[in-house]
């Protein structure tokens, strides 16, 4: 009797698989996989709970924002809500409990004095969304 395994011998299957495991490439295949997995959960932006508005202001001015004043309702309730300083170039996420796509007001008081007061997004899908400020 041989000891030379045939091929349809459970033993070659298991070493085979062994030997592929063990092999340099296999070994930066997985490690790629894992990489690439992990950048990929890192890079994913969050999902924003339900209910929640989560709106990036943009300070694409010149001058310093002093103060933002958000007021805004649904259903039967008004809320109001101050930022404080945005530096120029700067942005700032704020979370707002209101639905995507209502609008909601915006009062901008700047360092120099000036005021700006407008209804932003109203329209605009998404619980993720943007308001870039500018003169």
């Amino acid at each position: 009797m041989s000891n030379i395994p045939r091929q349809d011998d459970p033993r070659d299957l298991s070493d085979r698989v062994i030997d592929f495991l063990r092999a340099p490439a296999t070994l930066l295949f997985l490690l790629g996989l894992l990489v690439g997995g992990l950048a990929m959960h890192l890079s994913a932006e969050p999902e924003v709970p339900e209910g929640m508005l989560l709106v990036t202001v943009h300070n694409d001015t010149e001058e310093m924002i002093e103060a933002i004043h958000f007021n805004f309702s649904h259903g039967e309730s008004l809320t109001e809500m101050r930022e404080g300083r945005i530096r120029p170039g700067e942005r700032r996420d704020v979370a707002l409990n209101h639905p995507p796509a209502a609008g909601f007001n915006m009062e901008v008081r700047y360092a120099d004095g000036e005021e700006q007061s407008f209804c932003a997004n109203r329209g605009v899908e998404g619980r993720r969304q943007a308001v870039r400020l500018y003169r």
